[in-house]
């Protein structure tokens, strides 16, 4: 009986068994192996997705002053410039002259005051309108008052025509009296009845007025936007024949003041060749014009971008923002390269799609390693402190869902929502859902969560 127990014993394999603090194979499967939640002290980061972006003042979009032909592009993509060094020349003959431009501000300022005589004709038609209608209401009223007076009268009359009928019946008073009493009677139905005519006509006024009303407020409108358009279109080609002053269009002196009246200027010098330069030092990161291409006034041609500052984007989750403080240090990765920073925005509203709220950090960039739209890591260093933790490998994600497998017994385990926090090293907090001491699968999950499929 020993040997047979004896043997048993090797056959098994059985040794005393391993301390409880250590990852511990289960008896369903060597696959699977578990280790207990423990507290830890962290060091630990946040990590972050983000997406390079520049600064408001470090991009400038490139646009044509005037009306043109593209000679030739000065430089190419990814060049480097430095403040106003020509980018592309350009020539303006085959566009606006200088006399041509004046003609259509000229023009366009007629416009401007016809439309705004015709804002204020409309505005005096709905004042008119409006007058009416209130004079209309006010008679209405007056006739209402009127009627109401007639029809008063009128019911005395018949009172009086009866009672009178009785008195003459009884021999109290005479047929004179009575005969005089209906006549008053037929005065006063007379009176009612145009009371209620002339009452009916006003009453039908009233709704024509407050058509004319609508019909005046919706030519206001009208006028109003012709005003804003015709303001609109004067401004811009005001602003073209500044832009064409700046850049060398030979304007005469008798060109320079716009009249409304009088005779028009004889002459005027068409646009020479100019140059759009660049309005910032940095880097051309687009140009979109080719030689004798035709451009006209206010398109784009080209991009320039200063680079040696850049903002870095990113979301974080909700339970990490409660973690997050502005000034925090933390550092972005690129390509192999780590440039560092610290935490300057942190949003205020959070995404209902995504439930993330926006993060922004400001990069220095000298050496332009950073190029906007390009995605890079962003790890938040966060203040050390003890927590619960368990090894990485143990948090699974489904989705939006992350989840940990907590043994319940030999060959049992339990699916457990988790909500986890800072990484230290191999280890992760929970900051919700797992308490110290459980014991969760930390290596063949997805063999578990495949067989329970």
């Amino acid at each position: 009986m020993k040997k047979a127990t004896l043997l048993a014993l090797l056959v098994c394999g059985c040794s005393t068994p391993p301390p409880p603090d250590k990852a511990t194979p289960t008896p369903e499967s060597q696959a699977v192996v578990v280790a207990p939640a423990s507290r830890q002290e962290l060091d630990g980061n946040l990590r972050l997705t983000g997406q390079v972006k520049a600064t408001e003042s470090g991009s400038v979009i490139l646009t044509a002053p005037l009306d043109g032909v593209a000679l030739r592009p000065l430089v190419k993509v990814g060049s480097s410039v430095i403040a106003e060094q020509p980018l592309v020349e350009m020539n303006s003959v085959y566009g606006l002259t200088s006399l041509q431009i004046l003609e259509r501000l000229e023009k366009e300022q007629d416009d401007v005051v016809e439309a705004r005589g015709r804002l204020s004709e409309a505005l005096t038609h709905e004042t008119e309108a409006q007058t009416s209608l209130g004079a209309a209401q006010s008679k209405v009223a007056s006739l209402r008052a009127d009627l109401r007076q007639a029809e008063a009268e009128l019911q005395f009359a018949k009172s009086d025509v009866s009672r009178k009928r009785e008195l003459v019946e009884d021999g109290i008073t005479s047929r004179v009296e009575l005969e005089e009493a209906r006549t008053r009677l037929s005065k006063a139905e007379a009176v009612a009845q145009a009371a209620t005519q002339e009452l009916s006509i006003a009453r039908g006024q009233v709704p024509l007025f407050q058509r004319n009303i609508s019909q005046y407020r919706q030519a206001v409108r009208l006028a109003q936007e012709s005003v804003n358009l015709s303001e609109s279109n004067y401004e811009r080609n005001r602003a073209v024949l500044s832009q064409a002053q700046l850049v060398g269009t030979d304007l005469p002196a008798d060109l320079t003041a716009l009249r409304l009246g009088g005779s028009k200027p004889s002459g005027a010098a068409e646009a020479s060749n100019f140059f759009v330069r660049a309005p910032i030092s940095g880097v051309v990161t687009k140009l979109s014009v080719t030689r004798g291409q035709r451009v006209q006034s206010g398109a784009e041609i080209g991009q320039v971008q200063e680079l040696s500052q850049v903002y870095v984007d990113a979301n974080a989750f909700e339970a990490d923002v409660a973690s997050l403080k502005v000034g925090m240090p933390l550092q972005v990765t690129s390509n192999g390269r780590t440039y560092r920073g610290r935490l300057d925005y942190i949003g205020r509203q959070v995404d209902p799609q995504t439930r993330t709220i926006p993060v922004r950090s400001l990069i220095h960039n000298p050496q332009g390693g950073l190029r906007p739209d390009t995605f890079v890591e962003v790890i938040v260093d966060l203040p050390g402190g003890p927590g619960l933790t368990v090894p990485k490998s143990a948090v699974l994600s489904l989705g939006s869902e992350q989840f940990v497998l907590v043994e319940g017994g030999p060959g049992r385990y339990e699916r457990r929502p988790v909500r986890t926090g800072v990484e230290s090293g191999a280890q992760v907090q929970i900051t919700k859902g797992l308490k110290e001491g459980e014991k969760v699968v930390t290596q063949g999950g997805l063999l578990l969560e495949a067989r329970e499929k």
